[in-house]
């Protein structure tokens, strides 16, 4: 009996450990499936990830400059990115981000070329609840989840500190801008704030131009015309100031300077080579392209980004100008 006693004790802490056992084993496995990522790499996760990124175009050398910032990252974190170019049309942005949404993209990043127009499609992302990251231009009218740009107000001052100096606080200056895109318009309002500080100094015109070199030339020809005696034109974009360039050089006028932003290889060697463009606030395009990537993925994976994340900018004049030919070279290979 008393043999029959101990192996029934026996079986029964045999039943009990077979069920502790199993009890921990399950409670391991349900700890790991709490967290789908648990033990997984980030590339791993990461490359079950969308993402959709318009531009407004893409063979310009800021915007070249963007993408390949985009890739590298993309790369690096291993997430599937598909990118579009409108060609500088509103009704192929449109369309493009529309493909994108029906693609169901993780997160979408556009560079508009309209920050109103493009209003509308980014509030269907919104209604997906898909993030929004704009990248160098903002977006009016609708929610976005991030921001990724320079600080547009701040370049219009620099530009405006520069121009102020160099014209040792008096003169005649013009503008030549782009009211409909949110980054050129903070350049502009920057720009007159900072001047603003100077009452010897003097707006004598102002005129829209957009993105395209030949209307920024007619824009310079006009203010060239009906104001001979100005000291300097200030140029919110590119090709604002190469067109201004083209027409001051075209007319022959002397001790007149322009100061731009960006610093593609034609303002760069325009700069370089002693033209009337003395200088330019270089932006960082590469690392846009970078940072939209890179807190798209974060956003995805939990993380909150900040509203705005401002990339750094810099005067460049003939003293370092050689120092941004270099930098730019590499990301326009």
């Amino acid at each position: 009996m008393k043999q029959k006693s101990t192996s029934f004790i026996l079986l029964v802490t045999i039943i009990i450990m077979a069920f502790l056992i199993s009890g921990c084993a399950n409670g391991d496995q349900e700890s790991s499936s709490s967290n789908p990522n648990a033990g997984n790499s980030d590339s791993t996760s990461n490359s079950e990830i969308k993402l959709g990124f318009s531009f407004g175009q893409g063979v310009h050398p800021f915007f070249v400059a963007m993408q390949k910032g985009a890739q590298d990252e993309a790369k690096k974190l291993n997430v599937d990115l598909k990118m579009t170019s409108a060609n500088y049309k509103i009704e192929n942005q449109l369309a493009d981000v529309e493909d994108l949404l029906q693609q169901n993209v993780d997160a979408l990043l556009i560079n508009p070329i309209d920050s109103k127009a493009v209003s509308n499609v980014v509030k269907e992302a919104n209604d997906k609840n898909i993030g929004v990251f704009t990248v160098d231009i903002g977006v009016v009218g609708a929610d976005t989840t991030s921001f990724i740009a320079s600080d547009n107000k701040e370049i219009g001052k620099a530009a405006a500190k520069y121009v102020t100096k160099q014209l040792n606080g008096k003169g005649k200056i013009a503008i030549i801008g782009w009211p409909t895109i949110t980054s050129c318009k903070d350049r502009e309002t920057g720009f007159l704030e900072e001047i603003k500080k100077s009452p010897g100094i003097k707006v004598v015109a102002n005129q829209g131009a957009g993105m395209e070199r030949s209307k920024a030339l007619e824009a310079a020809e006009n203010i060239l015309q009906a104001h001979p005696d100005i000291d300097a034109f200030f140029g919110v974009n590119e090709s604002a100031a190469t067109g201004a360039l083209s027409a001051v050089q075209a007319r022959g006028s002397k001790n007149l300077f322009i100061a731009g932003v960006d610093s593609t290889p034609d303002v760069l060697d325009a700069i370089k080579n002693n033209t009337p463009l003395k200088a330019t606030i270089a932006q960082d395009p590469y690392k846009m392209g970078e940072l939209a990537v890179k807190n798209a993925v974060d956003f995805i994976n939990g993380k909150t980004p900040k509203k705005t994340i401002p990339v750094e900018t810099s005067l460049v004049t003939s003293e370092n100008v050689e120092k941004f030919i270099k930098r730019d070279s590499q990301y326009n290979k």
